[in-house]
Order: C-alpha cells, then structure tokens, then sequence
C-alpha cells in the first residue's frame, strides 16, 4: 500500500484550515515499520475531536488505534511517540490478515488562542495590534463601520454588527479570550451579560474597561438582574494589570499582558482582587 500524494496535501491543507478556524487536531505519522504493518514510513494522518480524519497511517486496527490515541494527544496538549504491536495476527474487515510493528509520532496542532475583542475605538484597535503581536488570533466587533474599517490592519477578522447579536452568534469555548472595551457603560453591560449567559466551556477570560465605580456598579445591575457572585468573580475588572497605564497603547499592554498570564496559568481572579497563581 502506497501513500498518494495528494493525501499528503490534503493533510497538510487540513492542518492550515484547522489553524484558521480554531480547530483542535492531532497529526499522526509514521516513523518506521517492521513486519507486515500496513501502513508505510511516511504516512500521516490528520484527526479531529469529532474522531474524523484526512489522510491514512495504513487503515485497519493501526488507524483504529491512532484516532484513539491521537484524542488524548490534542486534549493534554503533549507530542507522544508510540509503538504499536499488531500481533497477534489481527483479520480487518475483508478478510485481510495484518501483521507487524509500527511506530508512530503523533503531535498536537494547536490553534492560536481568540481574542474577541468588543470595540474598535483606541483601545480596542492597541489592544487587537499588540493581541496579534502576542499570538492570538484576533476578531474585533463594533456596530460602526467606519470604526471596523479602522480594525482590518489590525484584526484577523472585523464583524460589523450590534454588540448583543454579535455575543448572541458568539461561538466560545476555553480558548477565547474576551475584551470588553465598547464606547460605552451599557454597551459593556449588556456586552457582558451576553458573554455570563453562554454555557460551558467558559471562556478562560472576560475583561471589561471601567473605573472601579463604573465597574461596581456595573456588576450591582447583574447582580439585581439574577446574575450570580460566580458569575461575576469570572470577570477580570477593571481590566489589565495595575501597569500605572494612561494612555490607550498602554492600557492594551495591560490588557494583553492580564491575557498572557491567565493563558499561562499566572493568574487566577477572585472577582476584581487578581491574584498571582502559586
């Protein structure tokens, strides 16, 4: 059995496309064989959460085991390198006997981490130029487009759109990040009551602008809308770290660097008191 070279671009044309759409993915070779394996050095096969594949490591019980496997890969995040032993003998589903060792190296392709960034005015367009410098994958919302206009240099995707039907579209899960930074109070709150209301997986962050009255209050509305002290403990606010920023270029390095930590597991947020992690 041959591998074709067409499965080999289509491999790694899956890989880019996972990249770009966030999609977690496991890319398994082989590395060497031995016996009657029925996959070859050199064969590689990319496979997805959903347990779908492109590309092939030689079917049969081999693939069967990989897909297995390369579901633990992408989920802990850690390249493993492994051998499987295909005796005794094992019949796949024509009758065919297959034997044989084959070792495999199989890598996690981790997509960049999102940053939805709520506002295109000044501090939004810094905070999505530095996100983008600091390896996020950046999408900025605002409902003016003259202001996302302003984004496209910045961003790797501009949604023109109300800040609510926008969060109510939002796909989340523990690799967004999101900022909250929109021309005004309301639009923050209910910009963050959409981003409270989203079921599991969370977000790994939510941060919104604001003085800590404007923040304060803020969170008593939640609070009086049904929102519970979890909820709220969820939100980095006032958001960044305490840098002394004054001016929008620094106040998206504070927001940026609060991103980094948490990404990094430096930081953890008991409501508005962020904490070092030990």
């Amino acid at each position: 059995m041959t591998a074709r070279p067409d499965d080999s671009i289509a491999v790694y044309e899956g890989i880019h496309r996972a990249i770009q759409e966030g999609r977690p993915a496991a890319l398994a070779v082989v590395v060497a064989t031995s016996g009657s394996s029925p996959g070859l050095p050199g064969f590689k096969m990319l496979v997805f959460a959903d347990g779908t594949s492109i590309g092939t490591v030689g079917g049969g019980e081999l693939e069967a085991r990989i897909i297995r496997e390369s579901t633990h890969v992408f989920v802990e995040n850690v390249p493993k390198f492994m051998e499987v032993d295909l005796t005794p003998m094992d019949r796949d589903n024509l009758g065919m006997v297959c034997g044989g060792r084959a070792k495999i190296y199989i890598e996690p392709v981790v997509p960049r981490q999102r940053a939805v960034i709520f506002g295109a005015g000044h501090v939004g367009i810094a905070t999505a130029h530095i996100a983008g410098i600091a390896g996020f994958r950046v999408t900025v919302v605002d409902d003016r487009p003259e202001f996302a206009k302003a984004a496209e240099a910045a961003a790797d995707e501009v949604i023109i759109s109300d800040f609510e039907e926008a969060v109510d579209n939002l796909e989340v899960d523990s690799r967004t990040y999101i900022v909250i930074v929109t021309r005004g109070h309301s639009h923050d709150k209910e910009t963050l009551a959409g981003c409270l209301k989203k079921s599991q997986p969370y977000p790994s962050y939510i941060g919104m602008i604001g003085s800590k009255t404007k923040v304060r209050k803020t969170f008593d509305a939640l609070k009086s809308e049904g929102f519970s002290e979890e909820d709220i403990e969820r939100v980095y606010s006032p958001i960044g770290l305490s840098i002394g920023a004054q001016t929008a270029q620094e106040i998206a390095v504070s927001i940026v660097a609060e991103m980094v930590a948490v990404k990094n597991n430096k930081l953890w947020n008991p409501g508005s008191d962020h904490k070092e992690a030990n």
